[in-house]
């Protein structure tokens, strides 16, 4: 299996499973609708979804929003009620294959939904597997011993025997669905107290316009020329301290770097305007739309961080994008990867690419101690 293949796919099946959970959730958008005498059942409307898009923020524009919808289309996640339209801004009736049994069943979506599923049984029951590991510094709470783990399948009859299980955890292992704790990485599932956890984040909330983190995606939006940048105020129409780069000057006007980590109180992620951490980086000017094409030699990165007793440990200046100035490196935004000149897309699945200094500052802040970072980072980040 191809792994980086495999993690395209799972994540488009889980921006897709989560949005039909989400439309279902909204008042009137998924219902039993009728035309011609005929009623379809769980669809919604085509320009009326498009609209509910804008206003939960899962998309950045109608446009963006119709092309996003259209890559579920294409990949089987949804589809016209009688399969004679593609996804467009009309007063056309779609809905969720999930929800008319006609989602296809092939390896990727059974393992997929498999493992989903393990997933949210093992975390729901309060006598499972589950046990903390010590991973270096870092504690992981959903850990499982392979061989509790099988016989676990068998209790709940997952599997049927134990050579049913260990076939169904090296399919999981293999399909990069689940990752060995301990030890030297081993490509074959071991029945013994080796640990393991999930590999792929079930938890994290995902929206449609995290489809535009995928390469294949990006490499079909640069096609169509499609732009998915959050229309909002830029940084100098806003702060007259920064010039129509987002850069700041000496202006007492503009806006002072911010440092996610209290070095004085102790409480917890506080911003302050001190910046103890060296060395400091003053970014040069990069188009943001430059960024956005599949040769701008910037690739994007997931990054998730969660705040010490200080905070995060890391400095947030600019605007329109932010970028990170300065890394603490004894910090855990460092020990997660973070790194100098890197450049803020979004904050918690909430696009901050073109927003302001404050506004971002603000994301975070609220953010209770865990972020999950989208940055892009040049071929050759500056090292902190």
């Amino acid at each position: 299996m191809n792994n980086e293949h495999l993690a395209e796919d799972f994540e488009l099946l889980a921006i897709g499973e989560q949005l039909r959970y989400r439309m279902h959730l909204a008042p009137d958008l998924v219902r039993d609708r009728r035309h011609h005498l005929r009623v379809y059942s769980c669809s919604f409307d085509a320009a009326d979804c498009l609209s509910w898009l804008i206003e939960e923020n899962e998309a950045p524009s109608r446009v963006a929003a119709v092309f996003l919808m259209n890559i579920l289309q294409k990949s089987r996640i949804l589809h016209h009620v009688t399969d004679d339209h593609l996804f467009k801004d009309q007063h056309l009736f779609f809905r969720f294959r999930q929800d008319d049994n006609t989602f296809p069943v092939t390896q990727v979506t059974r393992l997929f939904f498999f493992a989903q599923r393990l997933h949210d049984r093992l975390h729901s029951e309060p006598q499972s597997c589950l046990r903390k590991f010590q991973a270096g510094d870092k504690i992981v709470a959903d850990a499982f011993k392979g061989a509790e783990f099988a016989q676990w399948l068998i209790r709940k009859n997952e599997s049927r025997n134990l050579d049913e299980a260990v076939v169904s955890c090296q399919q999981l292992l293999d399909a990069g669905l689940i990752k060995c704790l301990d030890g030297v990485p081993s490509a074959k599932f071991r029945v013994a107290d080796n640990f393991y956890n999930f590999a792929f984040d079930f938890n994290y909330r995902r929206r449609l316009h995290d489809l535009f983190l995928l390469p294949n995606v990006q490499k079909e939006a640069s096609m169509q020329n499609i732009k998915f940048l959050p229309k909002t105020a830029s940084a100098y129409e806003i702060y007259p301290g920064f010039d129509s780069h987002g850069n700041g000057s000496l202006s007492p006007m503009s806006p002072t770097p911010t440092l996610f980590s209290d070095t004085s109180s102790g409480s917890g992620g506080s911003p302050s305007t001190l910046n103890p951490f060296r060395p400091a980086f003053e970014r040069r000017h990069i188009a943001k739309e430059r960024m956005l094409e599949p040769d701008s030699g910037f690739v994007r990165k997931v990054i998730q961080v969660e705040s010490d007793a200080v905070g995060y440990g890391f400095v947030l200046r600019g605007a329109s994008p932010c970028y990170i100035q300065t890394v603490d490196p004894d910090g855990p935004a460092h020990k997660a990867g973070v790194k100098v000149g890197q450049y803020l897309y979004s904050v918690n699945d909430i696009i901050v690419f073109d927003r302001t200094h404050k506004d971002v500052a603000s994301v975070i802040v609220d953010s209770h101690g865990k972020i999950r970072l989208v940055v892009f980072a040049e071929g050759d980040s500056p090292k902190c």
